[in-house]
């Protein structure tokens, strides 16, 4: 596995050479120049500022390419991965190039020393952070080319699942580390748990900002910068300067990984805001539903009832029809009673009258 760092320093560039070419920091010569001569660089690097009159500010760029120990690879082959490395890099094609290989110490690591103006146009080594990264990216690709490992987000330079709390200071760390365990209070751990919580919640910056204000922390979060700082606002009235959470904790705490957290969290709360809004109209289909089942059912009790009454009404119509009908036939029986009693009386008087003559 192998590791590429960009390396700050304030010493010159000569005394930069000097260092990487020492002959005790390499059993072989492993010394290679690209756009110029490992021999004569010194003097190279030096005429092509002064060609173009630019050998004042900074005058070089300076990387390391480091092997993890234990890594199966002799210097000569981390020699010639580092030169290929070097040939690759579109924007040093313009530049003198030192590469030198090391194996002074536990691990082997090359350098490679770039000046800082182009021999070609004169113009200034500008190398970005993307262009940082795609060399990385293709230092991985030759380390799987000649069977290597490869670098791994979250792990150590020997592989190891690297920790959350890192500092530059070892009296620094060994502070959090306690404050880890409660032995201490830390202001910035108090900073950096309060950053996990609100980007928990956030929905956007703006939202985060707040969340963190109300909790005691001033966040400067600027687009022309390229880290977020933070203060602990009651410390910031002591004089207290801000901090740089990133140089203490192994926690990506930069602003694209932000704001990808609060397009999470937006989406989320939108999730949970649709489902609750389902949930109700769903509650109140079915209150609907109920309502109209209880209207339905009245209605159909009512023409029940309705159809009982009729039915009611219309027995009673038959009966009094049956009642009048009765008392009729007892009318019409009682005259034809009369009638025959009075039939039978005229017969017998006539039947007198015929005796008596």
């Amino acid at each position: 596995m192998a590791v590429i760092k960009a390396v700050s320093s304030k010493a010159g560039i000569n005394t930069v050479l000097d260092y990487v070419m020492q002959e005790e920091k390499t059993e072989q010569k492993l010394l290679s120049g690209l756009n110029c001569v490992p021999d004569t660089v010194k003097d190279e690097m030096r005429v092509t500022k002064l060609l173009w009159d630019k050998d004042g500010g900074r005058t070089y760029k300076h990387f390391v390419q480091s092997f993890a120990p234990g890594e199966k690879i002799n210097p000569a082959q981390a020699h010639q991965i580092a030169c290929q490395l070097a040939a690759s890099r579109p924007e040093w094609q313009d530049f003198e190039v030192l590469i030198a290989t090391h194996e002074d110490k536990e691990h082997i690591h090359t350098h490679f020393v770039v000046n800082s103006v182009s021999y070609v146009d004169g113009h200034k080594l500008q190398q970005s952070k993307a262009e940082l990264q795609a060399m990385k990216d293709y230092s991985d690709q030759l380390c799987a080319k000649y069977g290597l490992h490869i670098t791994e987000k979250g792990k150590t330079f020997d592989g190891q699942e690297r920790e959350e709390t890192v500092a530059f200071s070892k009296d620094t760390y060994q502070l959090l580390k306690k404050a880890e365990q409660g032995e201490v209070k830390s202001y910035v751990q108090d900073i950096a748990l309060a950053i996990l919580d609100c980007r928990e919640q956030a929905t956007n910056r703006t939202d985060f900002v707040q969340r963190m204000n109300e909790r005691g922390y001033g966040v400067d979060w600027q687009d022309s910068h390229k880290y977020i700082t933070f203060t602990d606002l009651k410390r910031q009235e002591q004089g207290e300067k801000q901090c740089k959470i990133r140089k203490y904790y192994n926690m990506d705490f930069g602003k694209e990984n932000l704001e990808h957290e609060f397009e999470g969290n937006a989406r989320s709360q939108q999730t949970a805001q649709r489902a609750r809004e389902q949930l109700a109209a769903d509650r109140g289909a079915k209150t609907d539903n109920r309502t109209a089942e209880a209207d339905n059912i009245g209605a159909f009790i009512a023409n029940i009832a309705a159809q009982v009454g009729n039915a009611e009404a219309g027995r009673q119509e038959r009966a009094a029809e049956r009642n009048r009908r009765s008392a009729g036939d007892t009318e019409r029986e009682c005259r034809a009673k009369e009638a025959k009693r009075a039939a039978e009386a005229s017969m017998r008087r006539h039947r007198r009258d015929d005796l008596e003559l």
